[in-house]
């Protein structure tokens, strides 16, 4: 797993692949990919009640297939970990 120290080898205001911010309140984010001028990051929230939170104003259009289809976190877990 990468290190979470801080890198400045990079502008802040370009955002790369691995990229992991925490905000105020516990929540962490990390930037999965860049391109075409997008981002696509993950967000972990510290509780579901902030997850809620921060949705609240937001609409809700359904479940990603993408996504959906994805394994389970246990497909991504080491050996060591599975003992």
């Amino acid at each position: 797993m990468a290190s979470d120290e801080s890198d400045d080898s990079h502008e802040r205001s370009d955002p790369e692949k691995a990229d992991h911010y925490r905000h105020g309140g516990g929540t962490d984010e990390i930037v999965f990919a860049v391109e075409d001028g997008r981002v696509l990051a993950i967000r972990e929230y510290p509780t579901v009640a902030a997850f809620e939170r921060a949705v609240g104003d937001a609409e809700f259009v359904g479940v990603h297939e993408g996504v959906a289809d994805l394994p389970g976190v246990e497909a991504f877990e080491g050996e060591e970990t599975r003992e």
